[in-house]
């Protein structure tokens, strides 16, 4: 299983510890207030760090707190400016090992900023596995009082510019409402809360299509059965592209559009974007998903066939 940001990664980190007699940290960045965190229990004895000149004019990692704490708690301080993976080495066939860097917005999910991250153990790791360890630790520098000075007086006299960066945050936007992405991928909202209940009991296709939904509407199925089926409810029927839809069906001439009126409709508003599989708008039956949906959702709509096209209408 993965362990992923907000959904236990600090919590497994920290039972990976507890297994542990003694690790080994291999992180570019490291801020010293989450390296303390993880060894309350003194179990890391080894640390390499990237910490490049710049990385550390920068801030990005902490360097004098850093330094003074390994003294101080007899851990081995290892430099190596061609770090770039993130590893907790339990020093034996063990490792977790994924994106995170050791600070409070990689590990730690401190914050309401914090950055998404994957990471996994493997047990037992292999004899190569723990040669490529050693070679890394082989292939470091040892930082000594006089390095750690050396580089000190490097730092402490560069002078960088002050520079104000414009913030753009992530922020959905009236286009991302329109992708083809935010349309149900399941049959139908009693099918999804099924597979949700048991995702391992479907096959793959309906797991992905489940996952993507339950994201799309956010639901917690451990909700019980009526809170989830309200909560999904008044999420699907918040989506921009649900709303469009259903004005375009009240507005058109009879009150109804024809299943090809429907992806006529979907291939001109909306913008395709690759989605789990490849999915075509007909073959794969999301008109159809959204007819069960909108009506299911909404006694104002329903949908007919009464020849060879499904047809939606609505009552209004």
């Amino acid at each position: 299983m993965l362990l992923k940001s907000n959904f236990g990664l600090i919590q497994r980190t920290n039972s990976f510890f507890q297994g542990c007699q003694n690790v080994s940290i291999f992180s570019a960045y490291i801020k010293l207030n989450q390296l303390e965190e993880l060894n309350k229990d003194k179990k890391i004895n080894r640390i390499v760090v990237r910490w490049e000149i710049e990385d550390l004019v920068k801030g990005v990692s902490d360097f004098e707190e850093l330094f003074t704490y390994c003294k101080e708690n007899d851990i081995a301080l290892y430099r190596n400016t061609r770090i770039h993976l993130k590893a907790i080495w339990n020093n034996e066939n063990s490792v977790l090992f994924g994106s995170a860097n050791i600070t409070g917005k990689g590990i730690g999910e401190k914050g309401n900023n914090f950055n998404y991250e994957l990471a996994g153990i493997v047990n037992p790791i292999s004899f190569e596995d723990i040669t490529y360890f050693n070679f890394i630790i082989q292939s470091s520098e040892l930082v000594n009082d006089d390095l750690f000075l050396e580089m000190k007086n490097l730092v402490d006299n560069i002078e960088i510019p002050t520079i104000e960066f414009p913030k753009l945050p992530t922020k959905k936007k009236i286009d991302d409402e329109l992708l083809i992405s935010q349309l149900p991928m399941t049959c139908s909202p009693e099918h999804l809360i099924e597979i949700l209940k048991n995702p391992n009991d479907f096959p793959l296709e309906e797991q992905l299509k489940a996952a993507h939904d339950k994201v799309l509407y956010d639901i917690v199925i451990e909700d019980g059965y009526e809170i989830t089926l309200t909560k999904l409810k008044d999420a699907f029927n918040e989506k921009i592209i649900i709303q469009k839809v259903k004005l375009t069906i009240e507005e058109a001439p009879r009150k109804s559009l024809k299943y090809g009126d429907v992806v006529n409709w979907i291939q001109e508003k909306t913008t395709t974007v690759p989605t789990p599989m490849r999915w075509e708008i007909k073959e794969e039956q999301i008109v159809n998903n959204l007819y069960e949906w909108i009506c299911f959702f909404d006694q104002a709509f329903y949908w007919d066939r009464p020849r060879h096209s499904q047809i939606i209408y609505s009552r209004n």
